[in-house]
């Protein structure tokens, strides 16, 4: 558990909905960000709040699959409440007691059917929800279906928390809503600020992008050692690196979770999640794009855009990227490990590539790679790379693991 100077995220969550107040039935609380500010960590913090107080939280994931969706919760439980072993499997199971998920990944969201799915809910499985919490909507999509949503709260009779992935951060138009919560950059964490009619007031709390924790700007001050249990790789279980990344994970307690999707051989199948053609759809690039990013010509068709979708996934949900593989002179990396490199440059995530021509790891500034050493210190973190793996690269990932979780 925390230790007793550190007030607890369940603590500040609590100061933190005192200060919005509840959401009135009908009148949806937001959660608004440019996408990848951490809107849906920031809302399973919410949600969690309420489970552990036992109320039952209906969560609806419009990108995520429902398996995804429990990972998140599973992430930010051990993040921000530092359970381990039986402690933590007793909270996962009441956790689940209490919550019901409703993915549309397959799905167009349609407000309309989500009505008829919580009718369903209350008739055939007697589950009533307490609080409702909507994930992954757009600006737009906000403005289509947020009166609906709006209405089927009112008709429950329950509060609602809705996130929305706004470009610019501003709040986009829709029905009357209540609180709203904007995540703004800072220099080290998501900062939270309370948007009200008048204008937006600076919240004394923030958002820690390493270790999803609410927390304050002092105590993420303060050095904190990250604990393997508390920790995930998201990697694809490709042979080579990111086979090697699994294995050394496995070996000191790192929980590892291998993207996979039909028609993909995974050398490493430890921890596989297949990812289904829709949540691939929500990883689509323009292969023109990346072509033109990398400079280099791929395929539009075939095995190449799936891995590169599935790339996306697994540099997304990361707060730090690890690569093996070679940098080339105009600065992109070798072969479609690229595109993984480009991804966490475009989102400005922490970035090392273990060049196995140079031995030695390199950290993206910004404008240069730059020499260095790197310690795993965020609760999620990417690893892969290239399928050539030599001794030195497999050294160089098995030394990153052996320093960071000695």
């Amino acid at each position: 558990m925390p230790p007793a100077s550190d007030p607890g995220p369940l603590s500040i969550l609590h100061d933190l909905l005192a200060r919005v107040g509840t959401p009135a039935p009908g009148e949806p609380a937001l959660v608004v960000s440019a996408p990848g500010a951490g809107k849906t960590p920031l809302l399973v913090h919410i949600a969690l709040d309420a489970l552990l107080a036992e109320r039952a939280v209906l969560h609806v994931a419009l990108g995520d699959g429902v398996a995804h969706v429990r990972a998140h919760y599973d992430d930010v439980l051990r993040a921000s409440r530092g359970l381990q072993g039986a402690d933590h499997a007793v909270a996962a199971v009441q956790i689940e007691r209490r919550r019901m998920v409703l993915s549309y990944a397959e799905l167009a969201f349609d407000p309309d059917h989500l009505a008829r799915q919580v009718t369903m809910l209350e008739e055939v499985a007697h589950f009533t929800p307490e609080l409702v919490v909507v994930d992954g909507m757009h600006a737009v999509t906000w403005e289509a279906h947020g009166a609906a949503l709006a209405a089927l709260g009112e008709r429950m009779g329950v509060p609602m928390w809705v996130t929305v992935a706004a470009d610019d951060g501003v709040i986009p138009d829709g029905p009357a809503h209540g609180a709203v919560l904007r995540l703004d950059p800072g220099a080290s964490a998501m900062q939270l600020a309370l948007v009200t009619a008048d204008g937006s007031t600076t919240l004394p709390w923030v958002l820690d992008p390493t270790t999803l924790r609410l927390t304050t700007p002092e105590a993420l001050a303060e050095p904190a050692r990250l604990e393997a249990a508390a920790c995930t790789v998201y990697s694809g279980g490709a042979s080579g690196a990111e086979e090697a990344f699994g294995a050394a994970a496995a070996a000191r307690g790192v929980r590892e979770v291998n993207f996979t999707f039909d028609g993909h051989r995974q050398a490493r199948t430890a921890g596989a999640v297949q990812l289904s053609p829709r949540e691939l759809e929500a990883g689509d690039v323009s292969l023109v794009y990346v072509s033109r990013r990398l400079h280099r010509t791929y395929n539009q068709h075939g095995l190449i855009r799936k891995v590169l979708q599935t790339l996306w996934h697994m540099v997304s949900r990361a707060q730090q990227v690890f690569v093996i593989g070679v940098i080339q002179d105009d600065g992109t990396v070798v072969g479609g490990t690229g595109w993984s490199v480009e991804l966490a440059r475009m989102w400005s995530k922490e970035l090392w590539v273990y060049d196995q021509e140079q031995h030695g790891w390199f950290t993206w500034t910004g404008h240069a790679w730059t020499a260095g050493e790197p310690t795993i210190t965020a609760a999620q973190v990417c690893g892969t790379g290239t399928r050539y793996l030599d001794d030195t690269g497999r050294q160089a990932i098995d030394d990153l693991f052996a320093r960071s979780f000695p």
